[in-house]
């Protein structure tokens, strides 16, 4: 019975760990400052990935689900450039319902800790919502 309850909390540790070693990373602060800043917030039933998309005036995101990966791609105001983050999640994504939407230049993105998702990588466009 305590064996059940230490693979549980491994489980939840594994995330928490992640989470901390997400906001921990130098790597993670310097993106945040050169390319746009990515919020990560944990519920019962979700991961939930919050870009802050405020310089930039693309009327779309392209999101890539690769594997562990979630890539965010997004053109930078006045330059014919992409900028992108990735994002390594402690599981499969593409095994994951995936969803989300832009509104106000804020990209959320809902991982379901639960659903199936497609199994596949894939890539999804978001427009912005007016």
């Amino acid at each position: 019975m305590n064996h059940k309850d230490e693979n549980e909390t491994d489980g939840l540790s594994e995330i928490e760990k992640w989470l901390e070693t997400f906001f921990l990373d130098p790597l993670t602060s310097y993106m945040d400052q050169t390319t746009f800043r990515i919020d990560l917030y944990e519920t019962d039933d979700q991961i939930i990935i919050e870009a802050l998309l405020l310089d930039f005036h693309s009327p779309d995101v392209i999101v890539h689900l690769h594997r562990d990966c979630v890539v965010i791609c997004v053109a930078q105001a006045n330059i014919e450039k992409l900028v992108k983050r990735e994002i390594n999640l402690p599981f499969s994504v593409i095994d994951k319902n995936v969803y989300g939407h832009l509104h106000n230049n804020i990209l959320e993105i809902f991982i379901s800790k639960n659903e199936p998702g497609l199994g596949k990588n894939r890539r999804m466009l978001f427009y912005e919502e007016k």
